[in-house]
């Protein structure tokens, strides 16, 4: 150690203290019997007999007690600690911007505080009046509602024909708007084919446009995903290629994406924000749906159960009541699936590989929620819906 003015162990540094401290209660002290450095022994049985002339020995290597440096440890210290800190901050980048780290993209002259609304009321009235049409005629016969979702979700393949895909290489505000209007409209004709949605309790009805406006991104994703692994499996789509609407497909590495109609934020900035692990998600989706294979039969119970299960959390009560109850009846459906149809007595391997895609898919939607909330507490988006709650789980809110 140096601060006592000599290169030594920590060891001797305890004793020069004490022996100083010695020397000043015998300084004032009368008649105190001063040792003989010939005959004393400083070190005997195991023990320091003669303070004083430890002090002596201290002095004779050079030991110096003006050379003490004191409260070298700031953390023992608080008071000097304290003081230290305040003069010496480590000068980070969020303390050089003045902004904590998590926000160190978000720019204050690009927040949006003047947002342009959306009106999408025509929208919902639409979709409001779908649910509410007398139930359609099909010339089946079938043996469980689940048989039937199935059926007219076949249908609505079927009525957009062969027609040739289009790879959209622009997606700007038209193409979005579309890309939404057509599918929360072809959402809402899927729910209403399923007969027990639609035959709801009067006190549940009033909410089945809730229902629908709460779970239509995740019945869109899922439905998307297995569209996409569907044209995979025809080599008509590469692995970088994802559904994303009617007909349509987007390469998300290639595409040119348009945000200045909704942010001040540039793409780059948004994407690492908003769809920061989105390549990771859906290719380790497309690859569970690719080894699950799933029947039309299970692909439309994965979205009964994806979208109800969704609803009845977010809204809790009388509609988690609804929710469950048909969430059951369709597991009873897909029992009598597996054994009547399939002969298949043990499917639960099965039913384990369709949940756990289905439990990625609640975990990203829980983790684009908080994201949407973040961007709306720091106005990243110059938009608003006039019903927000319908793009809760949407890149773009």
């Amino acid at each position: 150690m140096e601060n006592i003015s000599v290169l030594s162990a920590v060891a001797p540094v305890p004793h020069f203290s004490e022996g100083l401290l010695f020397q000043k209660d015998r300084e004032l002290r009368e008649n105190v019997q001063v040792c003989d450095p010939v005959t004393c022994v400083i070190f005997e049985n195991d023990r320091y007999r003669c303070k004083y002339c430890r002090l002596q020995k201290c002095y004779d290597v050079g030991m110096d007690s003006a050379k003490f440096q004191t409260n070298r440890d700031l953390i023992s210290n608080s008071n000097i600690y304290k003081k230290k800190l305040k003069v010496s901050l480590p000068q980070s980048l969020s303390n050089f911007l003045g902004r904590p780290e998590f926000i160190l993209c978000c720019e204050p002259d690009k927040v949006s505080n003047v947002k342009t609304v959306i009106d999408v009321s025509d929208l919902v009235f639409k979709a409001t009046r779908i649910l509410r049409e007398d139930d359609l005629l099909y010339p089946f016969k079938f043996d469980n509602s689940l048989e039937r979702l199935t059926f007219v979700m076949e249908n609505m393949k079927t009525r957009k024909g062969n027609k040739k895909l289009q790879l959209l290489k622009n997606i700007g505000k038209p193409e979005s708007l579309m890309f939404f209007e057509k599918n929360f409209i072809s959402a809402a004709q899927w729910f209403a084919g399923f007969p027990e949605f639609t035959e709801l309790d009067m006190n549940v009805q009033l909410s089945r446009i809730d229902i629908l406006k709460s779970s239509w991104l995740l019945w869109l994703r899922l439905g998307k995903l297995s569209e996409t692994v569907e044209y995979q499996k025809k080599k008509m789509l590469g692995t970088e290629v994802l559904m994303c609407s009617e007909g349509a497909c987007v390469n998300i590495d290639k595409v040119n994406i348009d945000l200045s109609w909704c942010t001040n934020y540039s793409v780059e900035q948004l994407r690492s924000f908003m769809m920061s692990g989105f390549d990771e998600y859906w290719k380790k989706s497309i690859d569970s749906l690719i080894q699950l294979e799933p029947t039309n039969v299970e692909l439309n119970f994965m979205l009964i159960q994806l979208c109800l299960n969704e609803a009845g959390k977010k809204f809790q009560g009388k509609i988690l009541e609804a929710t469950d109850k048909l969430i059951l009846i369709q597991a009873n459906n897909l029992h009598d699936y597996y054994t009547k149809k399939l002969k298949m007595s043990n499917y639960s391997s099965r039913l384990a590989k369709m949940m756990k895609v289905n439990k990625g898919m609640e975990a990203d939607v829980r983790e684009r929620k908080e994201m949407s909330r973040i961007a709306r507490v720091f106005d990243m988006f110059s938009i608003e819906y006039s019903h927000p709650e319908m793009f809760e789980t949407a890149h773009i809110s």
